[in-house]
C-alpha cells in the first residue's frame, strides 16, 4: 500500500508522524511519501503582480523543507529498513489541492495528517486541511491529533 504522510513542518505535527510511523499499522506501506504542500502566493499591484516565493526560491525551500522531514522522520523510518521512502515538497497555490491530486497521480491507499485539533471560535470556521482531505482525497485519510 502507498502512503502519504502530510507534514506541516511544525514541531507537533512531526512528532505524531513520527509515533505514527512506529505503529505496527504502518508496517503494511509499501510506498512512502513524506509530503510538504507549500501554498505559493500572488500579490497583486497597480501594474504588476508579484509571486512568493519565486520559482528561483524553489529548490532552496524544497531542500529545507526536506532536510526538516528527514531530520524528524528518518530515525523513525529507518527503524523500520524502508528503503522505498520519498520526501516532497509540492509547491502550489492550494496546498490541499496539490496534495490531493499528488495522491491521485500516485494512486495512494491512505493519506496521513496530523492536525493541531483547534478549539473555540478558531476551530468553529476554519474548514482544516484534514477536513478537506476526508471530502476530497481519492483514499482513505488517518487523521493524527
Amino acid at each position: 500500500m502507498k502512503v502519504i504522510l502530510c507534514a506541516d513542518l511544525t514541531e507537533q505535527s512531526l512528532q505524531g508522524l513520527a509515533d505514527f510511523v512506529k505503529t505496527p499499522y504502518f508496517e503494511k506501506a509499501t510506498e512512502i511519501h513524506v509530503t510538504h504542500g507549500f501554498e505559493t502566493k500572488v500579490y497583486a499591484g497597480e501594474f504588476y503582480a508579484q509571486y512568493y516565493p519565486s520559482e528561483k526560491q524553489f529548490p532552496e525551500i524544497e531542500k529545507a523543507a526536506i532536510e526538516l522531514m528527514k531530520n524528524s522522520l528518518d530515525k523513525s523510518l529507518s527503524a523500520l529498513n524502508k528503503d522505498n521512502v520519498q520526501y516532497h515538497c509540492l509547491f502550489s497555490p492550494s496546498r490541499k489541492d496539490v496534495v490531493a491530486n499528488f495522491a491521485n497521480t500516485i494512486q495512494a491507499g491512505l493519506i496521513v495528517v496530523a492536525t493541531r485539533s483547534l478549539t473555540g471560535l478558531k476551530g468553529v470556521f476554519s474548514f482544516s486541511f484534514a477536513e478537506y482531505m476526508i471530502r476530497h482525497a481519492p483514499c482513505d485519510v488517518l487523521v493524527l491529533k
